[in-house]
């Protein structure tokens, strides 16, 4: 194991999911983000996590982001197009055998109902660089929130 999720990343990944993942992770670092293993954390709060694997059904590797909450948004302008890039990436729970309390939910993410979400109710895979544009803006939501929640 390396020292830096950096190097373990460029252990399984290559070409543009490489440089997808390093360019993530750089933002998230740069934006006040502090790692522990492959989870980033803002004022104490998890933003996301990200995982990256090779395996037989993905021998060049692929990337995940996840666990990036969605929701709320008052006082922080955001693009339809973001939002309408995270509610394509909903996960639905496919009942892998996880015990979190909140698999199975329903929510609303930016207006729209999805029933039965996996506790990671938002999952990006292996995001191109236009994809990680509005994840970015994803995460500023996030921090917002954070930030707010933190005023309290």
């Amino acid at each position: 194991m390396h020292e830096t999720i950096e190097d373990n990343i460029k252990d399984v990944l290559s070409g543009d999911l490489l440089k997808n993942a390093l360019d993530f992770v750089t933002y998230l670092r740069e934006s006040g983000m502090t790692p522990d293993g492959n989870r980033f954390y803002y004022m104490g709060e998890m933003t996301c996590i990200v995982i990256w694997k090779k395996d037989k059904t993905n021998p060049s590797g692929e990337w995940f982001i996840c666990d990036c909450p969605i929701h709320g948004q008052e006082g922080f302008p955001i693009d339809e197009s973001v939002k309408e890039y995270a509610q394509a990436n909903v996960s639905i729970c496919r009942n892998c055998g996880c015990d979190h309390e909140a698999r199975g939910v329903t929510k609303t993410i930016f207006g729209k109902e999805f029933n039965n979400l996996c506790s990671s109710e938002v999952i990006f895979v292996n995001p191109d660089a236009e994809g990680l544009e509005k994840i970015k803006m994803l995460m500023e939501l996030w921090k917002h929130i954070i930030a707010e929640s933190k005023k309290n």
